[in-house]
């Protein structure tokens, strides 16, 4: 091979490391951390569903935790938790939450696998649940991650809607607004998390693709894109007063019956500020 030849070959060596090293994500298992392009996130040392740390193109810790009172088996509102809001005949369901336990660990270059279930608490039925994070430190400037979340309730019908994932922003007094399409998608439909829906609300009129959870003073947000399913959804609009956080998410709805065998949910989560995104019915680049 001549200089000129090598010379072209070591350019193009160097620029696919770069390449492929800035389209991994950095996971380490020790300290149950990723770094990801403009997103760093933390997950607790006990319970390997939660998250009690986000930041987003250096911002502040954009989440927070709250223990509630009930059972001295970790916390109950975290990022990436799963509940029901129903406390009426069927009881009160908590498929991801205080009482987890299991396993956390790297899958591949750029994900996370946790296989977790909730016990000894009160609404903990032990379900096994496994959450699988997968991160795009390319993503055009917005901290991208997709979760797949799986419930195998077996034989056992989960009469319940619940939220499969649900996102913590913190404080809930920046984070005021959900923003999202309407039913057919062709305008954008502003709601005011707080003080209007203290104890949540039920939005039927939504298209099922995405809502955003939004800082108006800031710019900052999240993205929740839903990836369409069998599953009838409505959009949950939620703030909660222990955690002081936001807590929008994707309502499941239950068929008749309830919920058997094995249910899979898919969510990219988005994270913006004024930089990356102004909310518009075009979700930004990347996400």
């Amino acid at each position: 091979m001549n200089v000129r030849r090598r010379a072209v070959a070591a350019v193009v060596f160097a620029a696919a490391a770069v390449l492929a090293s800035s389209a991994t994500a950095s996971v380490g298992p020790a300290t149950r951390t990723v770094q990801s392009g403009p997103l760093t996130v933390g997950w607790s040392a006990t319970n390997p569903e939660e998250i009690v740390d986000i930041s987003y193109n250096g911002s502040p810790n954009l989440t927070n935790s709250w223990p509630l009172f009930y059972c001295d088996r970790g916390d109950s509102e975290f990022f990436g938790n799963s509940w029901d809001n129903d406390l009426g005949p069927n009881g009160f369901a908590v498929p991801v939450g205080w009482g987890t336990t299991g396993t956390w660990g790297n899958s591949g270059l750029s994900g996370v696998r946790i296989d977790s279930a909730a016990t000894g608490c009160f609404g903990t039925a032990g379900i096994p649940v496994q959450t699988s994070y997968r991160f795009f430190p390319q993503a055009g400037g917005v901290g991208r991650m997709q979760v797949r979340r799986k419930f195998s309730f077996g034989s056992t019908p989960f009469v319940h809607n619940f939220r499969a994932y649900i996102p913590r922003l913190y404080p809930r007094d920046e984070f005021t607004e959900v923003i999202h399409p309407n039913a057919s998608g062709s305008a954008l439909v502003t709601e005011l998390a707080a003080p209007d829906c203290e104890f949540g609300c039920t939005v039927t009129d939504w298209d099922g693709t995405w809502l955003a959870i939004h800082a108006p003073s800031t710019g900052r947000g999240l993205i929740v894109d839903h990836e369409g399913s069998s599953t009838p959804v409505a959009l949950w609009v939620d703030v909660d007063g222990g955690s002081a956080t936001t807590a929008s998410s994707v309502l499941l709805l239950h068929p008749p019956g309830g919920f058997t065998g094995t249910l899979n949910e898919v969510e990219s989560l988005c994270f913006y500020d004024s930089t990356t995104w102004t909310p518009s019915l075009a979700l930004p680049d990347g996400c």
